[in-house]
């Protein structure tokens, strides 16, 4: 099972990286970003490439635990491999990962509203990425 998540959790993490890149730089997006580009609450970071590193890094930790979990958590339901399964994992993964963020953010930060929401959206749209993308692969 180890081996499944490593393979898995790596190939779907490198889609999730694909897809949240077009969802972050999208021209929207990118000028909502730009738009608030002095806000304080913004880190600014001297070199992007080591941003985008470290946020792949990380995420990709969260791709592998949504990989284990999904992986276990799809035998527990009556139909493990259909649609349904993954959908409802989806959802669920995308409330324990994004909302607390998403609400402590919210309450805590001056983070601006506007990228708050778009972090909410990315974050749900990312989540589901990853657990459909897994319902496609051949695990």
């Amino acid at each position: 099972m180890i081996l499944q998540i490593l393979l898995w959790g790596f190939a779907i993490g490198l889609i999730h990286f694909v897809a949240v890149g077009i969802l972050y730089m999208n021209p929207f997006t990118a000028k909502l970003y730009k738009q608030e580009s002095e806000h304080p609450a913004l880190r600014k970071w001297p070199k992007q490439s080591e941003y985008i590193v470290k946020m792949a890094l990380g995420t990709q930790v969260e791709v592998y635990i949504l990989t284990a979990g999904y992986i276990y958590l799809r035998s527990l339901f009556a139909e493990p491999a259909g649609w349904t399964t993954a959908l409802i994992l989806a959802a669920a993964f995308s409330a324990i990962r994004v909302y607390p963020r998403f609400w402590n953010m919210l309450i805590q930060s001056a983070y601006p509203r506007k990228l708050l929401a778009v972090e909410f959206v990315n974050g749900v749209v990312g989540t589901f990425v990853i657990v459909l993308g897994l319902k496609l692969l051949p695990i």
